[in-house]
């Protein structure tokens, strides 16, 4: 009895602070008037949103003051064509706002009139209260719009919003919009083509997997490792048997088979997995195709758990051995990259750890600052299908418990030698310089630390000057935007102020300046990736520069208008 009391009495304040936390859920309820304002207008901007896209403009007087005026809000002025896309864009309007918000709104509607599919949609990321009756937003605005014949429009604005504030029961109403930026991209064909159910047959058992997202199997396979809806599963695009065409290997989670989808003469893909012995049943991570040893194959390296897997292949598409590379302890390894770190002419491997445990169970300390994750390891290439952890020795063991989601090499300082870049999820990143295989943390030195959610990093030259510049995916949140860069919010922390509000702006781009480099990330336009993974550079039109492909999402199920 008394030990039941004794529970009874803890549990309580426990369920007391959720409970009251969960109320402050409805930003009305909160005593942060900046996001009760937001919310107000968020509401509003739905309600335009809807006009935009096709609706009457007779709502705008329920949105709108009688005499509400703007900026031009579409102008896109000088465009530029890119290949098939053509661009047009504007920095910040200059001189008064000189003409009706609804003539700026018409306009702004006119080249989305005829399409067939059309999507609007805002995002209010930054709030000030100027005073009882009135307060500014900034605003991001996005409108896509596809026609029958394939042909599209894309138009992406930043908008200064000023409000009047009504009645405790009515809404507020826009009176001024200042545009600050717009981009208007028009295609004359679609780019890309949907067209996964012409080559993958999701009528066959195995592939069937491909056709569900990873929520489908919460809950209904075994939990040994993490959650499937999670997604923290790779790809990895090879020829493995030699025949010219590009082979598809698929990581998925707990208790589903691996995919080795091997490309077919019609350009159908079929699995082959199980018969050549990669059909793994256990949590696979990271995975890529390389040649370990020389023979001019491709091999292929999986993240199972807390082991590199390496089967090695025959030279035909058929794999002869596994060959196992296990870390010290439990902790699973996430993602993967080899080089020729130490340029004895074969390839080392190294692999990135996430969470000591589970996520959701490890927790990082501090927040924006975590070095109580699980190692990294470097495993070097001995020839012989040997490999040695070599982590300590190689000088990878400094800062090196950063809770790593992804790992790329990089020659940024040009000396002939690969040196790594590591992305971490919960504070500073790592770079590391390699002087003769001996690596040295440079990443404050060089600028890169870019402290934020770190979650990918890929390597390209993007502005063709002959050094390799770096883009990391983090996060951007509008609604840490809001609220991370007002006065209120740690306002005796400053230092740590700064540093969480790094975690809110998204995206960044690196250009190399020499060994050093400059965040560009503003002027290139690529800071906004949503809750960015992944990304890469590659040359989708052929036109020498490299683009940028940037996944994102998580968990946010089918919400349409998530932005």
């Amino acid at each position: 009895m008394l030990l039941v009391a004794a529970v009874s009495a803890v549990a309580q304040p426990v369920d007391d602070r959720v409970t009251r936390l969960e109320a402050k859920v409805l930003p009305r309820n909160g005593d942060w008037e900046t996001e009760a304002l937001q919310a107000a207008a968020a509401a509003q901007l739905t309600s335009l949103a809807d006009m935009i896209a096709g609706g009457s403009w007779s709502e705008l007087a329920s949105v709108a003051h009688p005499d509400a005026a703007s900026t031009a809000l579409r102008d896109a002025s000088s465009p530029r064509a890119f290949g098939t896309v053509t661009v047009g864009q504007t920095s910040a309007m200059v001189g008064p706002i000189h003409v009706s918000l609804s003539a700026a709104l018409s306009r702004l509607r006119d080249p989305l009139a005829a399409a067939t599919e059309r999507r609007v949609v805002f995002k209010i990321i930054g709030v000030r209260q100027v005073d009882n009756s009135s307060f500014l937003t900034n605003v991001r605005y996005e409108a896509f719009a596809s026609f029958d014949d394939g042909s599209g429009v894309q138009q992406v604005g930043r908008w200064r919003i000023s409000w009047r504030v009504g009645d405790a029961d009515k809404a507020p109403k826009i009176l001024t919009v200042h545009m600050e930026r717009f981009e208007e991209l028009t295609r004359p064909r679609a780019l890309l083509t949907e067209c996964t159910t012409s080559v993958i047959d999701f009528e066959d058992k195995r592939l069937s997997t491909l056709a569900v997202g990873g929520e489908t199997w919460h809950g209904r396979v075994d939990g040994l490792g993490e959650w499937n809806l999670m997604g923290h599963n790779g790809l990895a695009v090879g020829d493995i048997d030699a025949d010219g065409d590009e082979d598809l290997y698929v990581a998925m989670g707990t208790g589903l088979p691996n995919l080795l989808l091997v490309r077919q003469a019609d350009g159908t893909l079929v699995d082959r997995a199980e018969k050549l012995g990669v059909a793994w049943l256990d949590d696979t991570k990271g995975v890529l195709f390389a040649d370990m040893d020389n023979d001019t194959d491709q091999d292929l390296l999986m993240a199972i758990g807390n082991a590199i897997v390496l089967a090695k292949n025959r030279g035909d598409g058929t794999f002869e051995r596994i060959v196992t590379m296990r870390a010290p302890t439990p902790a699973a390894f996430y993602s993967l990259a080899v080089a020729d770190y130490d340029k004895d002419g074969d390839l080392d491997v190294y692999g990135c750890r996430y969470v000591k445990v589970q996520y959701g169970i490890s927790i990082p300390l501090p927040f924006h600052d975590a070095n109580n994750g699980p190692t990294n390891h470097l495993m070097r290439n001995e020839g012989k299908d040997v490999y040695t952890d070599v982590t300590i020795r190689s000088g990878l063991s400094t800062n090196n418990q950063r809770f790593s989601l992804a790992c790329v090499w990089i020659d940024h300082d040009m000396d002939g030698d690969p040196d790594l870049y590591v992305a971490n999820d919960f504070g500073r990143n790592n770079l590391y310089k390699n002087e003769s295989g001996k690596f040295i943390d440079v990443a404050a030195e060089a600028g890169v630390e870019d402290q934020a959610a770190g979650m990918g990093a890929s390597v390209g030259d993007f502005d063709l000057d002959g050094k390799p510049d770096l883009y990391v995916t983090n996060m951007f949140s509008a609604a840490g935007n809001r609220i991370a860069y007002q006065d209120r919010f740690k306002r005796d922390e400053n230092r740590h102020k700064r540093q969480i509000q790094r975690y809110s702006l998204g995206n960044t781009l690196f250009r190399n300046v020499g060994g050093r480099f400059e965040d560009v990330s503003d002027r290139a336009g690529v800071r906004m990736g949503r809750w960015g993974w992944g990304a890469r550079f590659c040359d989708l039109d052929n036109d020498g520069y490299d683009d940028i492909i940037a996944p994102n999402g998580f968990l946010t199920g089918r919400v349409k208008d998530d932005l």
